[in-house]
């Protein structure tokens, strides 16, 4: 989700073989917006069960573009397949149209499943943030010579130790970045989808080559989680916008209304304003109702 000369758009899992996208005038009028079909998957390797969409105003050869990253797999439903790929637009319209652009596959390492694309730039570099499986969930990194072609192999940037980020099973993933005042952190969401423990942790970056996970540091809680007060239940896999003055901060997350929800379609998309600590670092107040 993004707010972008004028109105905000927001693209969500579809579960299928096309990527959509609302725009409204108004945060509170992507609730009724029309969906606008951007895209259908065709090609083999990533025909469908769309997850995960991101899209982000990038440098390109021809100037800046729209690149949507999402995550698809081979049809009929083998998540097994589930890969990271990229579209670019013809403008500087969010809305498209988008042609394919790439498979963001890895050099090196085996690209048999990665999930839930993200792009940190910093230091004038460009990386993708993203989650594979070696027994259990860990998020990696990985340094990008343009929008869609990767410069090297995956690091391992966090792996899932800690009690509240192994709920269900060992999960790091969704890894968001959020910046601000010099300072970057990566926002990303701890243990199963399918359980209401699902979660926000975060990795402060203390300087250093960001492709080494001693150039992070993990905060030793979650920084978002359920609110049972509230009738919240595993909010994760967020995004961050700014208020169209550009002085609020929001949280874009998803999240359940009871605990049986798990990670299908029940979810539902939610967006909250959330304010600063003295020490620079972003608050962490419960999810609102």
């Amino acid at each position: 989700m993004t707010y972008y000369n004028g109105f905000y758009y927001l693209a969500t899992t579809t579960w299928n073989n096309t990527i959509t996208m609302r725009k409204s005038a108004t945060l509170g009028g992507l609730r009724t917006a029309p969906d606008t079909l951007l895209f259908t998957l065709t090609r083999p390797n990533g025909a469908g069960t769309m997850w995960a969409p991101e899209f982000h105003l990038l440098n390109g050869p021809s100037g800046q573009r729209w690149y949507f990253y999402y995550t698809a797999g081979q049809e009929p439903y083998n998540l097994g397949t589930q890969r990271i790929h990229v579209l670019e637009s013809a403008g500087l319209d969010p809305m498209g149209p988008y042609t394919f652009k790439a498979d963001m596959l890895d050099p090196t390492a085996d690209n048999t499943w990665e999930l839930d694309p993200g792009i940190l730039q910093l230091n004038g570099q460009l990386y993708l943030l993203g989650t594979f499986y070696n027994g259990s969930q860990p998020m990696f990194i990985r340094p990008l010579s343009n929008p869609w072609t990767a410069s090297g192999t995956r690091r391992t940037l966090s792996t899932p130790t800690y009690s509240w980020e192994t709920v269900g099973g060992a999960v790091n993933e969704g890894g968001e970045v959020l910046q601000r005042n010099g300072r970057t952190f990566i926002i990303y969401s701890a243990s199963h989808c399918s359980t209401p423990d699902y979660k926000l942790g975060m990795l402060t970056y203390n300087g250093g080559d960001p492709l080494l996970s001693s150039s992070w540091t993990k905060s030793a809680n979650p920084v978002f989680q359920r609110s049972n007060a509230n009738g919240v239940y595993g909010p994760g896999h967020n995004g961050f916008f700014k208020s169209p003055d550009g002085t609020e901060d929001w949280i874009v997350y998803h999240a359940n209304s009871s605990t049986s929800g798990g990670c299908d379609m029940n979810r539902s998309t939610r967006a909250q304003k959330f304010t600063w600590n003295a020490d620079g670092t972003p608050t962490s107040a419960p999810p609102h109702p």
